[in-house]
């Protein structure tokens, strides 16, 4: 296992009752201070079946569906101070308080390369599952994948573990892909209630990261494993 431990990308997504994806235009994120005015689209904006896809070269995404709303972002080499994704969430909901928000996931993905496609096939079907018969039949090996919940004090802690292939710039490594997705149902019996818990699970992300990086540690890499991606959980430190 390489001791390079990789956290690719950071996503807050929302559910809401009422959430229009198409008044999201880049004029808007603009006008209203949602985004600083001077990013520019990495790439053309989709606005097809009531998905809307905008993409800036800043690094950060918008992905919107009737009900739904992603910001995602790349974060493999950026120190937490520069992460986009909280401070946009929080002017996206605040220029858009009268929508009825019930949900929030704080989703971080990373991932753990290897030496080679046997060496991750190794780490999910010996070290993660038990070794038997079961893992072949009809001449071929099966093909595993962990989908993993963890209940929580608040909300729950959903975890996807796969073996996927890594494409770097000068070559493509085998890897196990931790997904992690931070479920919280929003608290309050109105709707202002429930954006005032909205913001403030938003303005506490980094527990929800803490709380990853605690659980890929201590249960699922070996003890001289370090995270490489350190500054993204800091030591005082998220559908």
């Amino acid at each position: 296992m390489s001791k390079d431990f990789e956290i690719q990308e950071f996503a807050i997504a929302i559910t809401a009752k009422n959430l229009n994806p198409t008044v999201l235009t880049p004029d808007f994120l603009k006008y209203t201070g949602i985004i600083p005015a001077d990013w520019e689209l990495a790439k053309q904006p989709v606005y097809a079946n009531g998905v809307v896809q905008l993409f800036f070269n800043s690094g950060l995404g918008i992905v919107a569906q009737p009900n739904s709303v992603s910001i995602l972002e790349s974060i493999i080499t950026k120190p937490i101070a520069e992460i986009q994704v909280p401070k946009i969430t929080l002017n996206l909901i605040e220029k858009l308080s009268q929508v009825e928000y019930q949900r929030v996931g704080i989703n971080p993905r990373g991932f753990v390369t290897f030496n080679s496609d046997a060496d991750a096939y190794e780490y999910i079907c010996s070290k993660l599952l038990s070794p038997g018969s079961w893992q072949e039949f009809g001449g071929g090996k099966v093909n595993a994948a962990l989908q993993l919940t963890y209940p929580l004090k608040r909300g729950t802690l959903n975890l996807g573990i796969n073996q996927v292939n890594v494409q770097f710039p000068d070559k493509q490594a085998s890897a196990i892909l931790f997904s992690g997705n931070f479920n919280y149902p929003l608290l309050g019996d109105i709707p202002t209630e429930k954006l005032q818990d909205l913001q403030n699970i938003i303005q506490n992300w980094q527990d929800s990261l803490k709380t990853f990086q605690q659980l890929l540690t201590e249960k699922f890499l070996p003890s001289s494993e370090t995270p490489r991606s350190i500054s993204v959980f800091p030591p005082m430190a998220k559908s």
